[in-house]
């Protein structure tokens, strides 16, 4: 009890005033501060979402429209202007194809469905550059619906 000793060494009155309120309360805590523990997550329900996974992966298997492969890791794909996903790379691949880029230049993924021309003053230092060029591939205010499917799938949150 370090703690009720200093209290009283330095005199505290708060928490003198606190432990008196506390004990003179007559009418109990409320329901809703009361600890509910979490229902856990059984076996059964970790193998039914397992198996709706490999349900899912196996009847939407998507075919990049670009390279005409098949897309195994969806959660690097991108969509592409008609809204389909493609691969991160072919992304990049045509994105680099559309831009003249100077001594110096190279193209980033800069977040958010944008792509950016970065120039490196010194090609060594890859700590100081600056944006020539945002390029914006993806749509912001509009999701893709495969991307729900996926986030919905593979949620964490119940």
């Amino acid at each position: 009890m370090n703690r009720d000793k200093r209290a009283k060494r330095h005199n505290n009155k708060n928490n003198q005033q606190n432990k008196k309120e506390y004990r003179d309360r007559s009418e109990p805590l409320p329901k809703h501060s009361q600890f509910r523990p979490h229902q856990a997550v059984t076996p059964q329900q970790i193998q039914e979402e397992d198996r709706a996974i490999a349900e899912y992966k196996s009847s939407h298997q998507i075919v990049c429209p670009k390279c005409n492969k098949m897309i195994t890791d969806m959660s690097s794909a991108i969509q592409d202007k008609s809204g389909s996903p493609i691969h991160f790379e072919c992304a990049m691949e045509m994105v680099s194809a559309n831009e003249h880029l100077d001594n110096g230049d190279k193209i980033a993924y800069i977040g958010q469905g944008r792509f950016a021309v970065l120039n490196y003053p010194n090609i060594r230092d890859v700590r100081h550059f600056s944006i020539k060029k945002i390029i914006e591939w993806e749509d912001r205010g509009e999701r893709a619906a495969w991307r729900d499917e996926m986030a919905d799938l593979y949620s964490q949150v119940r």
